[in-house]
């Protein structure tokens, strides 16, 4: 089954209430990264170098009477995986250069800032940070150049003081849409 590309959190809930859970985690077999949904001052632009597209942060804000969860639900599930998927490079790079495999668009961010690793032989995820200008933390905490820190569920991270991520691993983002359902 090849894979439907998805930008907004909704999407993806609405493929889980399709394919059910396990076909679900089968099909989008990946880590997210959610934009951050709950500071909507950001004004980053990020993405794919192929769906480059600016936020509308203004929109992301609740109108009154609409479900508390409606930003999460508008927000960008960023898959975390390489842009060229035959390559034998498992690391994924973010920064501000079109040659990076996420791509964030802000002076803020390095142009190549971070990357993100598996452990061989498991699903722990852990993140990098290349000696970038403005620094790579996470949930506020600065880490420190080269050194490979092992990720979890809902870790929120900064590239430079002005992009915020949300990580997830594919079952933690299924569990959370399990939960907006």
């Amino acid at each position: 089954m090849e894979e439907v590309h998805h930008e907004r959190v909704l999407d993806y809930l609405q493929s889980l209430q399709g394919l059910g859970p396990e076909k679900f985690l089968a099909t989008y077999n990946h880590p997210f990264l959610l934009e951050n949904y709950l500071a909507p001052s950001s004004r980053t632009k990020l993405g794919r170098v192929e769906t480059i597209s600016e936020i509308d942060v203004e929109n992301l804000r609740s109108p009154t009477g609409t479900s508390k969860d409606e930003p999460l639900l508008q927000a960008r599930a960023i898959p975390l995986e390489k842009r060229d998927k035959d390559s034998a490079d498992r690391m994924i790079f973010v920064g501000r250069s079109a040659n990076n495999d996420i791509l964030l668009l802000n002076k803020m961010v390095s142009k190549l800032h971070a990357y993100f690793c598996q452990v061989p032989g498991s699903e722990i995820i852990q993140l990098v940070d290349m000696n970038s200008t403005n620094g790579t933390f996470l949930n506020g905490d600065r880490l420190s150049p080269s050194v490979k820190t092992n990720l979890n569920d809902a870790d929120v991270i900064s590239f430079g003081p002005e992009t915020e991520l949300e990580f997830f691993s594919a079952p933690g983002f299924c569990q959370l849409l399990q939960q907006l359902a």
